[in-house]
């Protein structure tokens, strides 16, 4: 994928999930209007993107943004009218730092964890667990060993590459994932009312 949304440092930066969610919406939007202008086919430029969020400590909030995430971008390439297939969204997942602490950095790792969680169960594709210490230091052996073992344990312990859609018919996920996603259309409707991103 050569084509990315990077909604990372809206996260990092405060921002809310409707506004994540409404930002890369903009974004993605963008992208397909200035490449197709270019000479790019919009089956092309689909294929090519992925789409990067960061997750933060709101365990459900997190899975529901990403489910969200999903179905508004399906939203959107439907209007563009192009086959099923590249309505797909592929996301790539990243543990937030604004989470992080330097005065007690194990505490990141079951910070990261929840979050690495959450994206698992939120129906990433990609996925980058940071590093415990990376608030203060360049990472250690321990500290990239404990990234890469967090990941190792949700798929070959906790079988979470056997379960397609280990949240799917949650009341609470889906209600939060609807709410959502009505929330940031409205909020992506007013950034393209003023030209979009």
């Amino acid at each position: 994928k050569t084509m990315g949304v990077d909604t990372t440092i809206y996260h990092n930066s405060g921002a809310n999930a409707v506004q994540e969610l409404a930002i890369a919406l903009a974004v993605g939007v963008n992208h397909i209007e200035q490449l197709t202008k270019r000479g790019l086919s919009l089956e092309m430029i689909l294929s090519q993107m992925i789409f990067r969020f960061s997750i933060g400590a709101n365990f459900f909030m997190e899975i529901a943004k990403l489910r969200a995430a999903r179905l508004l971008w399906r939203k959107v390439v439907e209007a563009y009218k192009v086959a099923t297939e590249y309505e797909k969204m592929v996301i790539s997942a990243e543990t937030a730092t604004i989470t992080k602490t330097i005065y007690d950095p194990y505490v990141n790792i079951l910070r990261a964890g929840n979050e690495a969680f959450a994206a698992v169960l939120g129906g990433i594709q990609f996925l980058h667990v940071g590093f415990f210490d990376e608030t203060y230091r360049d990472p250690t052996e321990f500290s990239e060993r404990v990234a890469r073992n967090t990941q190792l344990i949700f798929k070959e312990e906790a079988h979470l590459k056997h379960v397609i859609d280990p949240a799917g018919g949650s009341w609470y996920i889906e209600s939060l994932t609807n709410e959502l996603a009505e929330k940031a259309w409205q909020l992506f409707l007013q950034i393209d009312e003023q030209g979009g991103i």
